[in-house]
């Protein structure tokens, strides 16, 4: 059990493309859900003889007890058109505070608390928004990593990024 393993980082990036699934689904279902999102983007991808421009990721737009509102998909290195469920999206760009976690999925909530604890010491303020990027798959859970992102600023001050 490792849990956070790197120091924060506030991050400044720009938009990227990709192509996700946008859904709603119960949290008991949210394992599943991604999987085929993953499964299907990836496959379009291979269909239309392109690449993903990163590792798989996740923004979570509302996560409660019961249900989740995300998109998950992958960044690709231009705009590109899907079809069916699979839509074009951008990663957005912005000021973020990020850090990596190291283990099974469930546990990264912890990590959320802790970044709750920075924002407040640091006068910083988020969305509500997140984003996970899983950076490998096909380990053992406890060697799982995941990079965590929440859009920040800081707190009553207009920040241009």
């Amino acid at each position: 059990m490792m849990g956070r393993i790197s120091n924060w980082q506030l991050i400044k990036r720009e938009t990227q493309p990709s192509l996700t699934v946008r859904s709603t689904v119960l949290l008991k279902d949210l394992q599943n859900e991604m999987d085929e999102a993953r499964n299907k983007v990836f496959a379009y991808l291979k269909l239309i003889d392109e690449y993903p421009a990163g590792a798989f990721y996740a923004v979570y737009y509302s996560f409660s007890k019961k249900e989740v509102d995300l998109e998950a998909g992958f960044p690709v290195y231009r705009k590109m058109d899907g079809e069916e469920e699979i839509q074009p999206a951008e990663k957005s760009a912005g000021l973020f505070l990020s850090c990596y976690h190291q283990g099974p999925y469930r546990k990264i909530p912890s990590v959320y608390k802790e970044m709750d604890q920075w924002l407040e010491e640091h006068s910083f303020e988020t969305s509500g928004i997140s984003e996970e990027n899983y950076l490998n798959e096909n380990v053992d859970e406890n060697f799982f990593l995941t990079q965590i992102l929440i859009p920040v600023q800081e707190k009553n001050k207009d920040v241009k990024v």
